[in-house]
């Protein structure tokens, strides 16, 4: 998965390859219902994401023939796309701003394919945003600057509503 891309699509394409192999219509398809409240994608994309995923070996496509149809291409999950996919679960996510789509797409897969860890994730989560607010509380106080003090203190605030919220998460899984 690209390491400049940290909103990428690919992780999630590898989920809803886990329990099977599936063609390009029908991952559009999933991945909108499934994910369409917080992560959509569009057909063009997906092609693409899937072409970069089978081109790093987490991926193998096979064409099949349809009658009175073009063939199709039907994506199955590697073992070290599924490795990848699990790595990638396991990680909180990075940035505040990526909670949105990552956070909630990481939940998603540890209900949908039932997998063990989702405790530790939120965890582990909660710890990096809890020093990241104690981090910045400490640059807060040593401000002079009105002006940085209260973007500083929003951010605090942002950070401690996520936490707040993954109590709530814990709660419903």
């Amino acid at each position: 998965m690209s390491q400049n891309d940290a909103l990428s699509p690919q992780p999630a394409l590898l989920g809803f390859l886990m329990p099977g192999p599936k063609h390009a219509y029908e991952l559009h398809q999933e991945f909108n219902r499934e994910l369409g409240r917080v992560w959509r994608i569009g057909r063009s994309k997906l092609y693409a994401q899937l072409k970069q995923l089978a081109e790093c070996g987490w991926l193998t496509v096979e064409t099949q023939a349809q009658a009175n149809r073009p063939p199709r291409k039907v994506y199955q999950l590697t073992p070290a796309g599924r490795g990848a996919f699990l790595n990638w679960l396991h990680q909180p996510t990075p940035h505040l701003r990526h909670i949105r789509l990552e956070f909630l797409a990481r939940c998603y897969f540890f209900q949908r394919l039932d997998l063990p860890g989702f405790e530790r994730l939120v965890a582990s989560q909660k710890s990096l945003l809890q020093s990241r607010v104690a981090s910045l509380r400490r640059a807060a106080a040593r401000t002079d600057d009105d002006f940085g003090r209260l973007v500083l203190e929003f951010r605090q605030g942002q950070m401690q509503a996520v936490i707040h919220w993954l109590d709530r998460c814990l709660e419903t899984s």
